[in-house]
């Protein structure tokens, strides 16, 4: 019996001709539903703080966006700055200005190779490569980055500058870095921290699922580790409010903060003010604290449903996988190592999937296991849909 008739036989429901995606973490419909019906009863201001939003002018942002974003990064006020809509974009820049103009203890170069915890983030390793930077993949540990790992890497690499991270509900395993792991990163890295760099993309800092550890904020661990020049902490609104009309946040020493000020002036007179006023009157209409309760309930089921269907074929030792407390993803890793196959046959049965390796530097995952889930944008029937597909496909092939 081949795939496609193991799969009807299995699925009566299955239509040859559907399809199904879970390859990005993008927010459903009824998220941003949410925040559309709240929007739809705000007037957009055109003064706040005093300011005119519709001249140039206050690169660092509104005040008041700046408060927000302090309290998303859990970041000192006058060491965060609020900007444009993505966080991603951001850390671009962040890299650019350390690539053409330096920071003072961040200086990259074509010659500079960055330390990157896998499975990670697919778009920070492209942003990585198109500079030409050299990527090192290190595996994690329970509780953050392989501390081992990195300890040789410094020892035995020249030019290692930086480390890129997503320290709260990690994309895609769902790691958050305990304490002792990042004063024990800050630890090993302090001996280079004339150029070494923490690239903090803290984009789940407040997308809590379950109960989940506290983390000291990383500007205190910086400045207790002598090193408050060497970290680079960005998050926005993408995932809170509108996936394409955020607030991106940034927070760093204020001696890297001018400098960046100074690095975007030859980009831009100055963020979207129109927009941060927008969130401004839009998180006076609901707390911060209620909107993620909110998107909590559209997003906890569909976890509660991967769990629930990933949990027996990690019993029967088909793949293995930890239940994430928050964020927008699973890692499904198979015992078996053939991700590759489970991709292709997925796709044949119209279920498309990140291709192998895309969680890995230069798309290279040796151990041929890694396969990312993104279960927040489908609603939920199609969702038990997507994963019944998936499940049934791994356990045809093994």
């Amino acid at each position: 019996m081949n795939i496609l008739e193991h799969i009807k036989q299995e699925l009566p429901w299955f239509d040859a001709n559907s399809t199904y995606d879970l390859t990005r973490g993008k927010p459903a419909p009824e998220q941003l539903d949410i925040v559309q019906n709240i929007l739809a009863k705000i007037e957009q201001p055109f003064e706040l703080d005093g300011i005119d939003l519709r001249n140039y002018g206050n690169p660092e942002g509104l005040p008041s966006a700046r408060k927000l974003g302090a309290t998303i990064l859990n970041s000192n006020y006058d060491e965060t700055h609020a900007l444009d809509n993505s966080s991603l974009t951001l850390m671009h820049q962040i890299i650019s200005c350390s690539f053409f103009l330096s920071f003072k203890n961040s200086r990259l170069s074509k010659e500079s190779k960055i330390i990157c915890p896998v499975p990670g983030y697919d778009r920070h390793f492209k942003l990585l490569e198109n500079f030409g930077i050299q990527m090192i993949p290190v595996p994690f540990q329970d509780d953050g980055p392989d501390l081992n790992a990195i300890e040789h890497l410094l020892k035995s690499e020249e030019n290692i500058h930086g480390i890129v991270c997503v320290p709260r509900h990690s994309n895609p395993t769902g790691h958050t870095y305990s304490d002792e792991n990042v004063k024990a990163l800050f630890k090993l890295a302090q001996p280079y921290k004339d150029n070494f760099s923490f690239f903090w993309d803290n984009a789940y800092a407040c997308h809590d699922l379950y109960e989940t550890i506290k983390q000291t904020p990383i500007d205190q661990i910086a400045k207790d580790h002598d090193m408050e020049n060497n970290y680079f902490q960005v998050g926005s609104t993408s995932k809170i409010t509108l996936a394409g009309a955020g607030i991106s946040f940034f927070s760093s020493s204020k001696s890297n903060l001018d400098t960046f000020i100074d690095f975007r002036n030859a980009i831009t007179p100055g963020p979207n003010k129109m927009n941060q006023g927008l969130h401004m009157k839009y998180f006076e209409a609901i707390s911060l604290e209620n909107q993620m309760e909110g998107l909590k309930k559209v997003i906890k089921p569909k976890f509660e449903l991967v769990d629930s269907c990933l949990k027996p074929l990690q019993d029967n030792e088909l793949c293995t996988y930890v239940k994430p407390t928050g964020g927008y993803f699973f890692s499904f890793n198979s015992t078996r190592n053939n991700a590759d196959e489970i991709i292709d046959s997925c796709s044949k049965l119209g279920l498309k999937l990140l291709p192998l390796g895309a969680c890995f530097p230069y798309q290279k995952d040796h151990t041929n296991n890694n396969i990312r889930l993104a279960p927040t944008f489908p609603d939920i029937a199609t969702l038990e849909r997507c994963i019944k597909i998936f499940t049934n496909v791994v356990k045809y092939l093994n």
